[in-house]
């Protein structure tokens, strides 16, 4: 067994254990037994909390105002480097992606509480479903709504997000647009809808031909 193996199987039976747990998580009607140097070695806002409260007191933190599946994905990843994809079910034809913004919600959530690689991994995660969505008809519908619920909620300049959505985009825009049909009309509507879409997708697609 690797090192790093055996470490992450130590922190993945220390999860949700109450024994020698020294911080209390609660979201609504979920609490969580976890840990200060774990949590504070991953996000720099529990490790200012943590430094402002005794170190001999069981701390209690209330995360109710966020959601309470993305918080969940977010111990998850703390204890184990990952958090399982419940967002999808098994079809018929198999595996089918229900939706993108659980994947959206945990990337703003480590955005919040400042956990480089939570974000990251939200991204891959997002990026490797919305290919997907991307491509089969039936469920683009769902990709550009993703990209509605990004533009609406993320800071333009240099946001991984909106890049991943615009590179879709552009990878399939001759599909998309010279097509036409319904797909070309989402297209349109998003860029009537979303200013700063049309200006990310036009850069990306002028930067290509050049």
């Amino acid at each position: 067994m690797s090192v790093c193996f055996g470490l992450r199987l130590i922190c993945t039976r220390l999860f949700d254990n109450a024994r020698f747990s020294d911080l209390v998580v609660r979201c609504r009607d979920d609490e969580y037994h976890v840990h200060r140097v774990i949590m504070s070695s991953h996000s720099y806002w529990f490790g200012k909390v943590c430094a402002e409260s005794p170190t001999m007191t069981t701390l209690s933190v209330d995360l109710s105002a966020d959601n309470p599946d993305a918080v969940d994905a977010m111990l998850q990843y703390c204890y184990q480097l990952d958090y399982a994809d419940k967002f999808l079910g098994l079809s018929s034809v198999g595996y089918t992606i229900y939706t993108l913004t659980p994947h959206i919600d945990i990337y703003l959530l480590a955005e919040r509480y400042s956990i480089p690689g939570l974000k990251k991994l939200a991204v891959d995660k997002f990026e490797f479903r919305a290919a997907v969505l991307s491509r089969v008809d039936v469920d683009k519908e769902k990709f550009f709504q993703a990209i509605r619920i990004i533009y609406a909620s993320t800071p333009p300049g240099n946001n991984d997000l909106r890049k991943v959505v615009i590179r879709l985009c552009a990878d399939h825009a001759e599909n998309y647009i010279l097509h036409g049909g319904k797909t070309a009309a989402r297209v349109f509507r998003l860029m009537d809808e979303i200013p700063a879409f049309r200006i990310d997708f036009i850069k990306e697609l002028a930067f290509r031909i050049k």
